[in-house]
């Protein structure tokens, strides 16, 4: 008895599952977060970069790419509550935000993103690094950053 009862709850809630309505809406702090995803991603694909490893660099650019394309299309339909871009969204990407299109944005927030990651890893004090102690600056930041954990799981 139990046996069947237990099956007839897990085909319930199976077939619920099934044919629900998944929700895929974020909220407006999620969409305010993705700003911040956005940002360090593009600054850990510009170290990946600098560090020659090319598949991180790539991988960290599309995931900054695609989050700032939400962030930025969630910003223009008005999702966003203030009060989260104020607490979530870096206060620099906020300001790049004009322009024609999102693309164009995200071009500014990348050349932004990018000078901030390497701005201590280009020049130490006032002196300019080799580029073999730049590739190790960047190489070291990618692993105090985390890097490697940005965008993996959902």
């Amino acid at each position: 008895m139990r046996k069947a009862r237990f099956i007839q709850l897990m085909l319930t809630a199976t077939i619920g599952f099934l044919f629900s309505n998944p929700s895929t809406a974020e909220s407006s702090k999620d969409y305010a977060v993705m700003a911040r995803a956005s940002w360090s991603a593009l600054e850990c694909s510009s170290l990946a970069s600098k560090s020659k490893n090319f598949k991180e660099q790539e991988r960290l650019f599309l995931h900054g790419y695609d989050q700032g394309q939400k962030f930025i299309a969630a910003v223009k339909s008005e999702k966003v509550k203030r009060e989260y871009l104020s607490t979530e969204a870096p206060l620099m990407m906020l300001l790049l935000l004009q322009g024609p299109t999102a693309d164009f944005m995200l071009g500014r927030i990348f050349e932004a993103a990018q000078k901030s990651a390497l701005e201590d890893v280009y020049k130490t004090g006032q002196n300019f690094n080799s580029d073999e102690m730049q590739e190790s600056l960047a190489k070291n930041k990618f692993w105090k950053l985390n890097c490697q954990l940005i965008g993996k799981h959902k």
